[in-house]
C-alpha cells in the first residue's frame, strides 16, 4: 500500500533523523513508502547520507527546503532554548505536499517504530483533522486556556500524528494555525503542540497508547482504554517515543535505549555520537530511573501492609521537608485523598 511519511531536521539531527527513518523502512518493507523531509538549508553531505539509507531500502524521498522568512511572525520562547523555529514546519504540509497526497505519517526525530504501522492509514479520519496519543498535559489551567480546552478535554502529543491533509485543506488548518501561532508568539508552553490542539480540539482521534510508548512508564492508566490495549503498550508496542528531557543519545543510559542504537547502526550514520546531558537534567533522570526500577523489580514483591508502611514513612520524610504548618499538612493530606481515590 502506499505510504507517506514526514519528518523535518536540520544538520544537529541527521543521526537521530536516519535511526528513526531506518526503523520505519525496516519494519514496514512490504509497502510503497515515500519520505517528505522537511528541512532548511539541510547540507548536501546530509542529504547525501539520508538518501543512500532510503535507496537501500527501495523507497523513495523528496526534501522540502522551507522559506523560513514565511516564519518571521513565529517566534519560540526564551523558555524553550533547545527548540528552533523548524517545529513549525509542518504547517506548512497541506501547501508543500501534491494534493494527491490525503493522508501523511508525522513523525518526531525522537522516535523509533518497532512494527508495522501501515494500520494508521486505514483509520476512518472523516471529520478529524489529525490521529495522536492522549497526552499528560495541560500541566495548568492556563496551558488548558492556552489550548481552549474545557475542564474535561483532553490533549494530543503531537510527536506521533496520522494527519488528515484532506480535513486541512478543506479547513484552512494551515492558516489557522499560523494566525495562532502569531498571536500567542512567545506565550505558548509547548510551542505547536499547543497551536495543534487548539485548532484541531474537538476534531482528533484518539490513537491507542501502543503507538506512543515513552521509557520508564510501566503503564498508561487511563480508564478509557481495554486491558488489551495495556497488554500491547507493556509487550508489544507499535511505536517508542523518546520524549521530553528523556533521550536514548545522551552520555546516561535509559530503559529501552538498545532500540535507539540498534537502528542508528543500522542506518549506516558515520561514527555516531553520544550528546552530554544537561546538569538541570541528570539528577532529575537518575531519580526517574531509580523510581522506575524500584516500581517494576521490588514494588510487585512487597506485601501491601508494608508497602502502605513503607509510603507512610516516606510521605513523612516530604511533610518534614514541606514544614509543620498549614501548608504543609494540607499538602500531605491531599497526597493521601489523591492516591486512595486513585488520581
Amino acid at each position: 500500500m502506499r505510504f507517506d511519511l514526514t519528518c523535518s531536521t536540520d544538520d544537529n539531527y541527521v543521526q537521530h533523523c536516519m535511526a528513526m527513518l531506518c526503523s520505519v523502512l525496516k519494519n514496514n518493507q512490504n509497502h510503497n513508502i515515500c519520505i517528505h523531509l522537511l528541512h532548511h538549508a539541510l547540507s548536501e553531505k546530509s542529504q547525501e547520507l539520508i538518501s543512500n539509507m532510503i535507496q537501500r531500502f527501495g523507497a523513495k524521498i523528496y526534501y522540502y527546503d522551507v522559506d523560513i522568512n514565511q516564519l518571521s511572525r513565529v517566534s519560540i520562547a526564551e523558555s524553550h532554548p533547545n527548540l528552533s523555529i523548524a517545529t513549525y514546519f509542518r504547517f506548512f504540509l497541506p501547501s508543500l505536499l501534491d494534493d494527491s497526497i490525503k493522508k501523511v505519517l508525522y513523525l518526531d526525530c525522537d522516535v523509533i517504530v518497532l512494527k508495522d504501522v501501515s494500520d494508521l492509514f486505514l483509520i476512518d479520519l472523516d471529520g478529524y483533522g489529525v490521529a495522536g496519543v492522549k497526552d499528560v498535559t495541560p500541566g495548568s489551567d492556563k496551558h488548558r486556556q492556552f489550548m481552549g480546552l474545557e475542564l474535561d478535554d483532553r490533549a494530543f502529543c503531537a510527536g506521533v500524528l496520522m494527519i488528515n491533509l484532506e480535513y486541512w485543506r478543506k479547513n484552512k488548518s494551515e492558516e489557522c494555525m499560523f494566525r495562532y501561532a502569531s498571536e500567542m508568539s512567545g506565550k505558548l508552553i509547548m510551542e505547536d503542540q499547543d497551536v495543534l490542539n487548539y485548532v484541531f480540539r474537538k476534531h482528533w482521534f484518539q490513537l491507542p497508547y501502543k503507538y506512543g510508548y515513552t521509557p520508564m512508564s510501566i503503564a498508561s492508566l487511563d480508564k478509557s482504554q481495554k486491558y488489551a490495549d495495556i497488554f500491547e503498550y507493556v509487550f508489544s508496542p507499535s511505536i517508542i517515543h523518546y520524549a521530553a528531557h528523556v533521550k536514548p543519545w545522551l552520555d546516561i543510559r535509559i530503559p529501552d535505549d538498545q532500540y535507539y542504537w540498534k537502528y542508528v547502526k543500522l542506518s549506516g550514520y558515520p561514527h555516531p555520537a553520544k550528546t552530554q546531558c544537561q546538569e538541570r537534567y541528570r539528577k532529575a533522570i537518575y531519580f526517574t530511573k531509580i523510581r522506575y526500577y524500584l516500581n517494576f523489580y521490588l514494588r510487585p514483591f512487597i506485601p501491601r501492609i508494608l508497602e502502605y508502611l513503607l509510603e507512610d514513612f516516606f510521605d513523612l520524610l516530604v511533610l518534614i521537608s514541606y514544614g509543620f504548618g498549614r501548608k504543609g499538612f494540607k499538602k500531605y493530606r491531599l497526597k493521601k485523598w489523591l492516591s486512595k481515590y486513585n488520581f
